[in-house]
Order: structure tokens, then C-alpha cells, then sequence
């Protein structure tokens, strides 16, 4: 039962992460849905009638559990621990959703020279956090470690085979950004013109509110939860930010979060939070992990590549809290109380 509460704690931790708000005084209020789903509180926001409305979250959420069925790293009776136990070399195919999935994983994995990757999951099952509060042996890292690679990563018309044994995907950096693209799809192909998606720190929008008003967002500050950042709507309709005060402890003074160095199997160390700003919130979702590894140079350096990516960065030393955003987003920030 500690585990489950705790889980539910980081959820709703998580939800402060990115927040919708400001709206305007006669703003028209939209048909909202709060649930569970992929071990986070999912907030949707629809703009329409409500009888109209209310019968489609079933189906939305419906692509949140499917997603969940294939790409879950804690279900036995998933697909991907299917795949997981399939033997080295052998080639094994998959659905179209997890293909995706995998693709556009392997993808950023080389564009970001492994800051993400999709083969961390022998570190993240060694760390086992939210759960975990001692750091694990050196040397069990060290192991684990050596289990973690992209290049034993292969995939082929529709299918995946492993390089070699001891692999273990973690598509947790991907698989929710996903599920809210899903459920973003649901909903506009049955015809809702606007709305939010928000899961856990990722956030996706769509349309026009009916009163006119400006989509309008605010980001948690990383060190103060009684402040936030407001950033006004750059045109790009994903976000998501990683943090590390999402899940975390302390040990002899320091902090030790989630976001694992797929170079070092430890925490990375360049950065407090990442936020990302793209065109889907898969996209986002993964290089908000990438450029929070990268740290602000190099993380800058990946995200001024894309037209369809900003990236805000903050870290924290001597001088205290310090911000470094891609042009884009650049002085179109402000903290707020």
C-alpha cells in the first residue's frame, strides 16, 4: 500500500509541473475529466457542449490504457515484456503502435548520442524509483550499465530484434507523450474542435478557445512550488518539462532523482529542469529527458537545430537559480507568485 500512495504523490507532483491558467474573466470554462492512467493524474479539457462531450472521454482514455498495455515496463503480460523475452538475434514483430514508438526512440537516441535511450531499463529497474531511498551498490551500476546500449537496439519492417541478452526498454520518457498524441487523434477525428491534454508534465493543445482568449501556460519554478514561469503561446503545441524534483531523495546532503545519465548509470547532474516546447508531445516528452541529460550547452546546442523545437533550461550553482532558453522562447518567459 506504501508503494501505490506513493506513486499517487509523484502523480500529482508531477501535475504541478505544467499548468494551464490565466485565463481571461469571461473565459468560457471547459468540460474537464481528471483519471489515473500510466502512473499519472491525466487532466482533460474540452471546449463544447457537454453532452456532447462527456461520452468521448471513455474513448480518450481508452488509448491512454492501450498504450499502456503495449508499452508498459511494469506489466508482465505486455508487449513489451513479450519482446523482452524473446531470444538474442531473434526477430520479433509488433504492433504499429509500439513500432512507432521504438522508431522515433531510436531516432533522438542518435540525435542526442544517447542522452536518451530507450535501453536504460536495466538501470531504472536497478534505481526502482519512486521506491527507492539508499543509492545502489557501484558496482551493481556498473552492471547494469554495461546492459545499456541503443546500438543492440534494432528495428526492421514492423519488427525488433535484440543484439544481444540483458536488454530492457524503458519507453517511459516516450510511451506517455505518445498516449496523449493518441488521445489528441481520438479526439479530433470525433470532431472536438479545441482542448488540453495534460499527463503527468506533458501537455498538448489543439484549436481555438470559442471566447477568443490566447492559450496561455505556466511552468512550476524548480526550486520555489509557490512561483511559476508564465510563457506566453509560441505556436507549438506540445510541451514538457522533466525535473529533478519529480521523484527524488536525499542522501549525505544530495539530491538523487530519476532522470538517469545513460552515459554514467547516476543522476544527471547539468540541469534542475528542461522544458520543451514541439510539434507533438512524443517529440517533447523525450527531448525534455535528452536536453535535461545534454545540460544547457550541449541541450541548447541540440534543440536550436530543429525550427520545431525550444527548449528553457535551468540550473542552479553558486549564483543561485540560472535560466538558458533556445531563440524562440528566449525573453518570452516571466516568474510569476
Amino acid at each position: 500500500m506504501g508503494a501505490i500512495i506513493k506513486r499517487i504523490l509523484f502523480a500529482l507532483t508531477a501535475l504541478a509541473l505544467v499548468l494551464w491558467l490565466i485565463p481571461s474573466p469571461q473565459a468560457i470554462p471547459p468540460v474537464r475529466d481528471d483519471r489515473m492512467a500510466l502512473g499519472t493524474l491525466v487532466t482533460i479539457k474540452l471546449y463544447g457542449e457537454e453532452e456532447q462531450l462527456r461520452p468521448l472521454f471513455a474513448g480518450a482514455y481508452a488509448e491512454f490504457a492501450r498504450v499502456d498495455s503495449l508499452m508498459s515496463h511494469y506489466r508482465a503480460d505486455g508487449e513489451l515484456a513479450q519482446i523482452e523475452r524473446a531470444a538474442p538475434g531473434q526477430f520479433i514483430a509488433c504492433s504499429r503502435e509500439l513500432f512507432e514508438v521504438l522508431e522515433r526512440s531510436l531516432y533522438w537516441a542518435q540525435e542526442s548520442a544517447g542522452a536518451f535511450d530507450p535501453t536504460v531499463g536495466p538501470l531504472t529497474r536497478l534505481w526502482n524509483f519512486p521506491d527507492v531511498d539508499a543509492l545502489p551498490d557501484s558496482a551493481a551500476v556498473e552492471a547494469a550499465l554495461a546492459q545499456v546500449g541503443y546500438g543492440a537496439l534494432q528495428i526492421e519492417a514492423g519488427g525488433v530484434r535484440f543484439a544481444h541478452a540483458g536488454i530492457h526498454l524503458d519507453l517511459g520518457a516516450a510511451a506517455k507523450g505518445y498516449a496523449v498524441d493518441r488521445a489528441v487523434a481520438y479526439l479530433q477525428a470525433a470532431g472536438v474542435e479545441a482542448g488540453l491534454i495534460e499527463a503527468g508534465g506533458d501537455i498538448r493543445y489543439w484549436g481555438a478557445k470559442p471566447d477568443g482568449s490566447d492559450w496561455r501556460f505556466g511552468v512550476q519554478h524548480p526550486r520555489n512550488p509557490q512561483k511559476f514561469f508564465e510563457v506566453e503561446d509560441i505556436g507549438l503545441v506540445a510541451i514538457a518539462t522533466s525535473g529533478d524534483y519529480e521523484q527524488y531523495f536525499e542522501w549525505n546532503g544530495l539530491r538523487y532523482h530519476h532522470i538517469l545519465d545513460p552515459a554514467s548509470g547516476w543522476p544527471a547532474r547539468g540541469a534542475i529542469s528542461a522544458t520543451i516546447w514541439a510539434q507533438t508531445a512524443m517529440d517533447a516528452d523525450i527531448l525534455a529527458t535528452a536536453v535535461f541529460v545534454l545540460g544547457p550547452e550541449r541541450g541548447l546546442e541540440m534543440a536550436e537545430k530543429w525550427p520545431d523545437v525550444e527548449a528553457l533550461i535551468f540550473t542552479e550553482g553558486a549564483d543561485g537559480l540560472q535560466s538558458r532558453a533556445t531563440s524562440g522562447i528566449e525573453s518570452r518567459f516571466r516568474f510569476v507568485d
